[in-house]
């Protein structure tokens, strides 16, 4: 886990310890989650969509309010998009794929590479330049 990552879970643990908010609920042998609603039971993927589709449209509605063409809008995203992204940059910032691959709880790295490793034009342009620097120095 990423350092930043672990400290806003701990402080999100911290502020649930100080307003008296518990995990209610234990799923598949585990309790304790951090991501809970008002009643202590997990959050559902359906309510963070929701809560994201609110964001979107709030945030181009107020670029709309400010111009008839703007520039930048929100493209829909779900959850799952955010765990695709995330993967994409470990891959870019060069993460070994099996590294990647016990992350993201994968049984065959065959899913890992299919499915979420996206090649941006950047990495593709940057490893091009380092094989082409390899080759030069031979």
């Amino acid at each position: 886990m990423l350092d930043f990552v672990k400290e806003a879970f701990e402080l999100e643990k911290q502020k649930q310890k100080d307003l008296d908010i518990h995990c209610e609920v234990t799923i598949d042998g585990y309790s304790d989650f951090i991501f809970i609603n008002r009643f202590g039971q997990a959050q559902h993927q359906a309510t963070l969509n929701k809560a994201i589709r609110r964001i979107i449209r709030d945030c181009n509605d107020e670029q709309f309010e400010k111009s008839e063409e703007p520039e930048v809008l929100l493209p829909h995203f779900s959850c799952h998009s955010l765990r695709h992204t995330f993967t994409t940059r470990m891959c870019e910032a060069g993460v070994n794929i099996k590294v990647i691959q016990d992350a993201l709880g994968h049984t065959d790295i065959s899913t890992t590479l299919n499915i979420y490793t996206d090649v941006t034009k950047e990495l593709k342009t940057s490893e091009f330049k380092g094989l082409d620097n390899y080759f030069k120095a031979q």
